[in-house]
């Protein structure tokens, strides 16, 4: 069992023999920027979240002893998807994608369990928030309430912030940079350039600027954090500090 941020508890199988059995779902996953930049500019948005959204997906019943554990006094197996189950996530998109398929891009984005209704008006976000109510009911599917929020002008969706009229970077995620002390171990770099990835497209020029981490994750090189590495490191978290605020083009405006 391993405790979610909530504070609830999550179970969880290791299921590494089983994954390595099985073959890749070349299913694809939409683009994070694209459904960021499809969801941004909308008057009113509601942000939703499948309730356990594996466990709404039945295992197809032949396979069902495929995922069987070893409990105390019994063996138990699942008859829903579990959490660590290789393709779960081209799985559920895969669903979402047949029974979202005349909102999504319209009214709706969806990325897996992740979802967002999005209207140019008061008026029409209700409808727009029925259509989807209707829809998903129609296949049993629920939402989370603890993870919903319902005609907001602004929002977190896929590590963005949404607003009506611009997308602006994550504030948390910032300030998990600019808080990092410098880093004295390549795990340290590692993890510093992977928070720098989800925040890229509001960094000009980021691959060039934080040339110097790189420099430090050479599996040649003993790890050594330069004078350039700091300056590069405080440039970075002076640039977090007031983010770019970037907007998606409007075919009918100037540029």
């Amino acid at each position: 069992m391993v405790r979610k941020s909530s504070g609830k508890w999550r179970m969880c199988t290791d299921f590494t023999d089983l994954n390595k059995a099985c073959p890749k779902d070349s299913y694809p996953l939409p683009n994070i920027d694209c459904l960021v930049d499809g969801a941004s500019g909308y008057e009113l948005l509601s942000f939703m979240d499948a309730y356990s959204g594996l466990n709404q997906n039945r295992m197809h019943p032949a396979d069902e002893d495929k995922t069987a554990f070893i409990a105390d006094q019994a063996n138990f197996c699942y008859r829903v998807m579990s959490f660590g189950l290789k393709n779960t996530g081209e799985t559920y998109q895969r669903l979402m994608d047949k029974v979202l398929v005349n909102q999504l891009g319209r009214n709706v984005e969806a990325y897996v369990d992740d979802m967002v209704v999005k209207s140019e008006s008061v008026n029409r976000h209700f409808g727009d928030l029925q259509e989807l109510f209707d829809t998903i009911g129609k296949y049993q599917l629920k939402l989370n309430p603890e993870k919903c929020s319902f005609g907001v002008q602004a929002g977190k969706f896929l590590g963005f912030l949404l607003t009506h009229r611009n997308i602006e970077a994550n504030p948390d995620k910032c300030s998990a940079i600019i808080n990092m002390r410098s880093p004295s171990t390549v795990k340290e770099v590692q993890q510093l350039t992977g928070r720098m990835a989800s925040l890229s497209r509001f960094l000009s020029r980021s691959a060039d600027k934080a040339l110097p981490l790189f420099q430090c994750l050479k599996k040649n090189d003993r790890f050594s954090w330069t004078t350039e590495c700091e300056e590069a490191f405080t440039k970075l978290k002076r640039s977090l500090a007031s983010p770019r605020i970037l907007t998606k083009p409007r075919l009918n405006l100037p540029l």
